[in-house]
């Protein structure tokens, strides 16, 4: 008898893209909507879901790390997860969730590791907007080359928040390791403005990946399916201080007062992350329900798409794509989100070999 791994590899492996040369096999399934993964010094990951857990998979054993309160509605709830980067010689993990309690709000939250189990030790940034919908509230988390925490936050479906540099709402924002704005930060010393802003107009970021030659950051955001100007999913290139227009430019605008981005899909192909891999940009599709490499040409600054390709289908909505420490790709499946069809054994976390 076919065993389970071999199996999904027979029925689902004919998305795969063989030009790539990769194959998909099931690290661990039946999981509720897993939103971010991270990986432990000599071994084991942490998975974040949705309704307010953190799982470790570890030996081939699935565990509760930690169990959140959250508010998990629509978009909302326990969303991106992050190691500090001298981690364990500095032994936090880093959470993005919705709450209620005392005001619905986002905020990021730091957990102390104890081995088996997390626990919570302190709230480092409060007050992100959320609303009772539960849409539009971003949640990636990572920490960049420069040993910062990096947030992106959504502008819940309230679209001038994306424009007002007096909210955190439709943002990147860039913290200290303890949640202070970090040194450097564009708006630091304007009157009004956020100090924790790295960049605006923003509509519903969910991917963050860094160029591992140049150091650049790379964002894939929302654009307004279901609304007018429908689709318009965006990778840009963020830079300092960049305003990227929100709800006055959709797509390309040609505009000198926003960014233009890198690249769009017209007819919408939601993203949720994003990782550079084998020298090339890839792309996690929930709607779009597939995995696309983006072959980037170019240089620092001077950056365009080359080619397009998908290189995995058939396993439904994909939110998180990340490179493993052993140098292999990681996906994870979202089709229990609601906006799903739910397969047997969802959701998944994938290895790509």
């Amino acid at each position: 008898m076919l065993s389970r791994r071999r199996l999904l590899a027979g029925l689902l492996g004919l998305g795969l893209s063989r030009a790539q040369g990769l194959r998909a096999e099931e690290v661990v399934g039946a999981l509720e909507v897993p939103w971010a993964l991270a990986f432990l010094p000599g071994g084991g990951m942490l998975i974040s879901e949705r309704p307010g857990r953190i799982r470790l998979f570890r030996g081939g054993r699935l565990s509760t790390y930690a169990e959140l309160p959250v508010y998990a509605r629509g978009e909302s709830g326990l969303l991106g997860l992050a190691l500090h980067p001298r981690f364990p010689e500095a032994p936090y993990v880093y959470a993005y969730r919705t709450v209620e309690e005392g005001g619905l709000r986002n905020q990021v939250v730091r957990l102390r590791h104890l081995g088996e189990r997390g626990v919570l030790e302190r709230v480092i940034l409060d007050g992100i907007p959320a609303r009772p919908h539960g849409l539009h509230s971003g949640g990636r988390i990572a920490f960049g080359p420069d040993g910062m925490l990096y947030v992106t936050t959504g502008e819940v479906y309230e679209r001038e928040l994306a424009q007002d540099l007096a909210s955190l709402g439709g943002k990147v924002l860039r913290l200290t390791p303890e949640g202070e704005p970090a040194p450097g930060n564009p708006f630091l010393d304007q009157k009004g403005a956020r100090p924790e802003i790295y960049s605006l107009g923003h509509r519903n970021p969910q991917g963050l990946a860094w160029h591992p030659v140049t150091g650049e950051l790379f964002l894939s955001e929302h654009g307004p399916s279901g609304e007018q100007g429908y689709g318009h999913d965006e990778v840009n290139v963020v830079v300092p201080g960049g305003n990227y227009g929100w709800p006055r430019v959709v797509g390309r605008g040609n505009d000198p007062r926003y960014r233009d981005p890198l690249y769009f899909w017209p007819q919408g192909f939601p993203p949720g992350n994003l990782a550079f891999f084998r020298h090339g940009l890839y792309v996690a599709g929930l709607r779009g329900e597939a995995l696309l490499r983006l072959d980037l040409e170019g240089e620092r600054g001077r950056w365009r798409v080359a080619g397009v390709e998908t290189v995995l289908s058939g396993f439904g909505r994909l939110r998180e794509v990340r490179v493993g420490p052993e140098g292999a790709l990681y996906v994870t499946t979202s089709n229990r989100d609601g906006r799903g069809r739910v397969r047997p054994g969802d959701d998944r976390v994938l290895r790509l070999l």
